[in-house]
């Protein structure tokens, strides 16, 4: 499970790692664009500005040796020639020119304007354009950012791998230890429970009777945690569903906490269907212990507990301490626990959240501080038996 947890962080940190990555460049990508491109048009306008000189000196040289004929051969740019009226002499645009400007973009297309300070046969003012080719510009950055995108994901996937290194030793220790220390737990407490229950069974006298009875509760609280602890950390194996009568697992449940809910001198009532529902019998075990032992652990003395089953829901509701709408929000939180004199590992919620999870459940809490509780197990029309 931690290995699990491990590789979910691992995979935020990488997503997270990339993502900004990709922004960065992106952003570095866009400001360069940027500077290339106004460098590409600072150019152009600088040679555009001098071909309209050369165009004016073409038409001076005309007028001077008396011909009409204006040369304006070139296929890198589109010329246009226009008398003081703005009427045109020569057009080779079919856009009228912007005559409050001297040089514009239109569209990908960089315009210059010239107004001659002498007019050369009718012609008053020039306008030169050309295309503006971008996309070498695009080719180049691509050619230096993708490779060094991947370069530094790269960079970034070894060091994160490293850097997650000495997290993962860590976990693979304390998987082992929790395993093997769970493994161990077993033996103990079967001897503690079964002879508990043996001077139970002998003892007569109320006062030694009630010292015997807190060991057999202390005993099943024990073996509620080493199952918990089982659950969590050791995988099943060879589990096949099947359609279990669910009014079974909760009378069963309550057979096993009579001691606990008898020390508290709690009233249970309950109103259970014939509900069968295609589960993984542990699971659901696990999930109804952990919620009827919060039930009775969180509850007040002489409180009450009620349980209803329909073919749709399972609820379950004490008269106990309630929790606030902060508390609500933390109860899905591993090991976070309810403020209580009762003490345990705070797992047992984690446990129902995974059983829902599993099943597609929906679990819903209706609590109010100081009121009491109720936890509602929805489940899918396909789980019914």
């Amino acid at each position: 499970m931690h290995e699990s947890l491990l590789k979910t962080a691992l995979l935020q940190f990488r997503f997270l790692y990339l993502s900004s990555l990709f922004v960065l460049f992106m952003v570095l990508a866009f400001f360069a664009y940027t500077i290339e491109k106004e460098r590409l048009i600072a150019d152009e306008t600088g040679k555009m500005t001098l071909r309209l000189s050369q165009l004016e000196d073409q038409l001076k040289n005309s007028q001077m040796y008396y011909s009409e004929e204006i040369i304006i051969n070139t296929k890198e740019y589109k010329i246009s020639m226009y008398d003081i009226d703005h009427a045109p002499v020569i057009a080779q645009h079919s856009r009228v020119p912007h005559w409050d400007k001297i040089t514009w973009m239109d569209d990908s297309t960089l315009y210059a304007r010239h107004n001659l300070s002498l007019y050369f046969l009718g012609v008053a003012s020039i306008v030169v354009s050309k295309k503006i080719q971008t996309f070498p510009i695009i080719t180049r950055l691509a050619a230096l950012f993708i490779p060094l995108f991947f370069a530094m994901a790269f960079v970034g996937f070894i060091l994160s791998k490293i850097a997650f290194k000495p997290a993962r030793n860590a976990f693979v220790s304390i998987d082992t230890f929790i395993k093997h220390a769970t493994h161990d737990l077993n033996t103990p407490i079967a001897a503690i429970l079964s002879n508990a229950r043996i001077l139970e069974e002998k003892i007569t006298e109320p006062s030694l009777h009630r010292f015997v009875r807190r060991i057999t509760i202390g005993a099943k609280t024990l073996t509620g945690l080493y199952e918990d602890l089982v659950y969590l950390n050791f995988e099943p194996h060879s589990r096949i569903p099947k359609p279990e009568l669910i009014k079974e697992l909760i009378q069963e449940q309550l057979i096993l906490l009579e001691t606990l809910i008898d020390y508290k001198k709690l009233s249970v009532t309950t109103n259970l269907s014939e509900t069968k529902l295609t589960i993984f019998t542990d699971d659901f075990r696990r999930l109804l212990n952990n919620l009827l032992s919060n039930a009775i652990k969180y509850n007040t003395p002489q409180g009450s507990i009620t349980l209803i089953l329909t073919s749709e829901f399972f609820s379950i509701k004490d008269s106990g301490i309630g929790l606030s709408k902060v508390e609500i929000q933390k109860i899905h939180e591993r090991y976070w626990r309810g403020e209580s004199f009762e003490t345990g590992l705070g797992i047992g919620m984690e446990i129902v959240v995974r059983v829902c999870k599993t099943y597609n459940l929906t679990f819903d809490i209706h609590s109010t501080k100081n009121q009491g509780s109720e936890f509602i197990i929805r489940w899918p029309k396909s789980l019914i038996a």
